[in-house]
């Protein structure tokens, strides 16, 4: 055993057994002792503060009771400045503790999945480190020890912890500011409170911001149409089509892209082993349209893996058309082509219930009726759902007999649920039909009368056909 790795073992030691002492004594840090402890420390108080604060990250002691607490002796600006230097200084001797310790010996005995994560990882750098303190994914004083296993730069991952950690310190700083000035009896408690909660509020909405705009539709950058993604294939470009519609659809009437690799979308989860070796190339996603390859486009970046996964915004549609080959008919957008009905304003994002108790074919044609309302609905940026209830559950059967000249329901149905639409069978209608999950198209759901109670009360529009 040479000399570095015997510092190692016990550099190690030493923080296990800090860490250790650490937990049995944590019932002694609380507000009084800091209060006491910073008193006493004088013109250092601050810089006590500080070091105790950047000791407990390290300690995996809690650092929100240390925030609330820098709010009620420092008040809300330097209480935020001093919270977040101890933070940022504390992240950072973890940061190096991991690094020194354990990064090579974990680089060279990871492969695989995980290997490719802490290369997507490195790949993001400060972008990455910028999003993990804005959205709390995994603890706080973990996830210092975790960053120093990756290869993201020190002076990066300080800026980037110490900017986007504001917003929290300053939020629970002035919780804590806000707390001592209700015990004290000051003035202004109100707005001081209302203030309070109103920075907590902003802090718990980050996350739901973040989110959204990580899985936003994917931007121009991202795209191509099938005019350029059979010129790329033409020139042998490094690229891989993926192909994320049904099995059926593959081998159907559009035919698929000669080499390309087809997992429906609905496996993909599942089958993202299958693609590990394509992670550093560009993977071209291509469905029908551009809805479903859209979500697959999304799917496949958030897993850190795929940064060149590429939508195809034409679908197979658009590669039919670039062939100089005949769309087959219904072959298009149906979300697209269909009329909007009177009464529904452009753009409304509105969430929209549709309940179908008809059975398909029936005279009154009261299902097509719905299902071009869903197309159209969806087409003006509502959230759409079809809940099929009693006879209308046989919309959902797969493999559907189609009377002769009749519009074929199931694949519209289908295609719309590609543009997004979402469908549940009753399951008590199920059964009065003798049909059961297995007898359902892929995509539907079994669902209840409480389930349908429960988007009944969240729609803005109720329909009943």
């Amino acid at each position: 055993m040479n000399r570095q790795t015997l510092t190692r073992i016990v550099l190690f030691a030493a923080l296990v057994v800090a860490i250790g002492s650490a937990y049995l004594y944590r019932d002694q840090l609380n507000v009084a002792a800091l209060e006491s402890w910073v008193k006493d420390a004088g013109a250092l108080g601050p810089l006590l503060y500080i070091a105790l604060y950047a000791s407990a990250t390290v300690l995996f002691l809690p650092g929100s009771l240390l925030t609330l607490a820098g709010g009620a002796l420092f008040g809300p600006v330097w209480g935020t400045l001093y919270s977040l230097t101890g933070a940022t200084l504390g992240a950072t001797l973890a940061f190096l503790v991991a690094r020194y310790l354990a990064r090579e010996w974990v680089r060279q005995r990871t492969g695989g999945i995980l290997k490719k994560l802490l290369d997507g990882v490195d790949a993001e750098g400060w972008k990455f480190v910028a999003f993990v303190r804005l959205v709390p994914l995994f603890p706080f004083n973990l996830l210092n020890y975790a960053l120093g296993l990756t290869r993201i730069g020190l002076m990066a991952y300080i800026a980037a912890s110490f900017v986007f950690m504001f917003p929290g310190a300053l939020a629970y700083t002035y919780l804590g500011y806000a707390g001592r000035e209700a015990v004290a009896g000051g003035e202004g408690l109100i707005q001081k409170g209302l203030l309070a909660l109103a920075l907590l509020a902003l802090v718990a909405f980050l996350p739901r911001l973040i989110k959204r705009l990580r899985g936003a539709p994917t931007t121009g950058e991202g795209k191509l149409s099938s005019a350029d993604l059979k010129a790329r294939l033409e020139r042998r470009d490094d690229i891989t089509v993926l192909d994320v519609r049904p099995a059926k659809d593959y081998i159907g009437e559009l035919g698929h892209i000669p080499g390309s690799i087809n997992i429906p979308i609905d496996e993909l989860p599942n089958r993202l082993p299958e693609l590990e070796s394509l992670h550093d190339r560009p993977l071209a996603v291509i469905c029908r349209t551009n809805k479903m390859s859209g979500k697959a486009v999304r799917m496949l970046r958030e897993t850190g893996l795929f940064k060149q996964a590429l939508l195809v915004n034409d679908g197979m549609v658009g590669w039919c058309q670039a062939q100089g080959q005949a769309v087959p008919a219904a072959s298009g957008n149906e979300c697209s082509a269909m009329p909007v009905p009177g009464g529904v304003s452009a753009g409304t994002g509105k969430t929209v219930t549709i309940v179908i108790q008809n059975a398909p074919y029936k005279g009154d044609n009261k299902a097509w009726h719905a299902l071009r309302f869903a197309g159209a609905a969806l087409t003006e940026d509502m959230k759409v759902r079809v809940h099929l209830l009693d006879d209308g559950v046989q919309l959902a059967r797969r493999d559907q007999t189609v009377p002769k000249g009749a519009t074929d329901l199931g694949q519209l149905l289908a295609e719309l649920m590609e543009c997004g639409l979402e469908v549940r069978a009753c399951g008590m209608s199920l059964d009065g039909c003798r049909l059961d999950e297995k007898d359902l198209m892929p995509g539907i759901q079994q669902g209840s009368m409480k389930a349908l109670a429960g988007w009944a009360q969240e729609s803005d529009i109720m329909l009943t056909f």
